[in-house]
């Protein structure tokens, strides 16, 4: 059931444009002949970072060759990933960070200054930054005024990140159903609906993704004989606790029925 209702949060210490720039500046004095300084270099360079983290090389060969050697791209990974396990005590991965933070240096000022003060989440400046002048083919400053507008409403009546949503979607005049635009980009849009980075369920969440994306890419000749044991002995308390949550599920169902 969808949340209709704000729920308190943590308070982000990486949800600002400061903070994130700060992260950025860390990583470019380890790499600075790697990082660029201009933006949207940036933003590719660490897309295709993480582009090149999340599948093999097999797979980041096809189509036309990338503007970075894959070395490159993978020691940012993993330096951008040592640089976030300190400042924020390994709440918040690479992934996240790529997937979700940089996206608020393209944020309007008035959604990232709203942000940073702790009244919106990530998801819900994710919203207001939808509503464009471009989108609403009106000005900057209508567009500004109707962010303005949305947000006193949205705060007053304590709405959910989901009610959002649905509001700017008809204000935008678009379906509910997310447009399949690039995998990326709607993977992030979902995952930002109820993200908090110190939320351990989200953790959680995130390490069975990136399980998924792993084991898709191995094939049954790629795995050795011993490996196969550890696989099998780590899998069985996983297995275990999976078995416990299945009988609780079927236990409601059993409860519900009787009703």
């Amino acid at each position: 059931m969808r949340a209709t209702r704000r729920r308190q949060r943590k308070a982000d210490p990486l949800a600002s444009t400061q903070a994130v720039r700060s992260i950025i500046e860390q990583l470019r004095s380890a790499l600075p002949k790697i990082i660029p300084y201009k933006d949207k270099e940036l933003m590719c360079l660490l897309r295709a970072a993480r582009h090149a983290q999340r599948y093999p090389a097999t797979a980041t060969k096809r189509g036309r060759p990338g503007k970075w050697k894959r070395e490159d791209l993978l020691t940012v990974a993993a330096r951008l990933g040592d640089i976030l396990d300190r400042e924020t005590s390994s709440h918040i991965s690479f992934a996240s960070f790529v997937d979700h933070y940089l996206r608020l240096l393209e944020f309007p000022a008035d959604v990232t200054e709203v942000l940073a003060s702790g009244e919106i989440n990530l998801f819900e400046a994710e919203q207001l930054a939808r509503i464009t002048a471009e989108r609403l083919q009106a000005t900057s400053m209508q567009a500004r005024r109707t962010r303005a507008d949305l947000l006193s409403t949205h705060l007053q009546t304590k709405a959910s990140g989901t009610q959002l949503r649905l509001r700017v979607n008809e204000l935008l005049k678009q379906p509910e159903v997310a447009i399949q635009a690039d995998e990326s980009h709607v993977e992030g849009f979902e995952d930002l609906e109820d993200f908090d980075p110190y939320d351990p369920t989200h953790l959680f969440w995130e390490q069975i993704k990136q399980l998924g994306f792993a084991f898709r890419e191995i094939r049954r000749e790629d795995v050795l004989d011993e490996e196969i044991e550890e696989l099998l002995k780590a899998s069985e308390p996983i297995m275990a606790v999976l078995s416990r949550i299945q009988r609780r599920k079927e236990q409601r169902g059993t409860t519900k029925s009787r009703f």
